[in-house]
């Protein structure tokens, strides 16, 4: 996990601490589980600081373990808010003055902007013939890939759970344009030929979650680089007070004509 700034931008950086949370067997090992960055960083007008949380994860994995996931979610956002620094979240305490629980809304609700991106691991629910089909169909009749997109992610598990509110309430996501992300034969550009045959899923996403608008300006993945079973996902965003300014600058604009 890194953070890189524009040596532009460094100056607007007040502050930044990490956290880790680890989601492995026995919530001890570390191969399952989260790595949080506490920033607070001044907006470009205001100089109001504005605070931010990324969140790198890597949730539990297999088809049927939906609720394993959520459970993950939960336990990360409970404990990065038990670790965050007083400066980014004054801590919440009983009335006897001992800490009080943390369940991770009170750390979600108080960020301008999180972002939770990752290896989430959700899957497909339909049968690999079904999926591999309609990938099939996708890269023969591009006129038709959003139409079979759309049948595919309404199968999503990841969405399913949004909607639900079962985990990663209030989050959202940019438009998904590009095929399922997992599983590959490392090198090569088929999915998964081993014996365990694992459904083509999206389980590698962005999310994000904020007070002010969001702009997706990018949502990717990169179809070439096939050191690994995954394909990378990227995404570039304009944060609330980029949004605001866009619109100030074009009307101007328009009154200047």
């Amino acid at each position: 996990c890194a953070l890189y700034c524009h040596h532009d931008r460094l100056g607007d950086v007040e502050m930044i601490n990490i956290a880790d949370v680890t989601c492995g067997v026995g919530n001890v090992l570390h191969n399952k589980g989260a790595i949080g960055l506490f920033l607070k960083m001044k907006c470009n007008s205001s100089g109001r600081a504005s605070r931010i949380l990324l969140v790198t994860g890597h949730l539990a994995a297999h088809v049927k373990n939906v609720d394993a996931r959520n459970a993950d979610f939960h336990r990360i956002v409970s404990e990065l808010e038990a670790q965050a620094p007083a400066r980014f979240l004054r801590p919440k305490m009983n009335r006897d003055g001992s800490p009080a629980e943390c369940d991770g809304s009170r750390l979600l609700d108080s960020m301008d902007h999180v972002f939770f991106a990752g290896d989430l691991n959700y899957r497909v629910d339909l049968p690999r013939e079904h999926v591999e089909k309609c990938i099939v169909d996708m890269k023969r009749s591009p006129s038709r890939q959003g139409k079979l997109m759309s049948k595919l992610l309404r199968r999503d598990q990841l969405l399913q759970t949004i909607a639900s509110g079962q985990a990663f309430a209030g989050f959202d996501e940019g438009k998904i344009s590009f095929l399922p992300t997992f599983k590959f034969d490392k090198g090569s550009s088929d999915y998964d030929t081993s014996h365990k045959q694992r459904v083509p899923a999206w389980t590698d996403r962005i999310l994000f979650r904020a007070k002010q608008k969001v702009r997706v300006c990018e949502y990717e993945s990169v179809a070439d680089s096939m050191h690994s079973d995954h394909r990378p996902v990227l995404g570039t965003f304009q944060l609330g007070w980029g949004v605001e300014a866009t619109k100030k600058k074009a009307r101007k604009r328009r009154r200047s004509r």
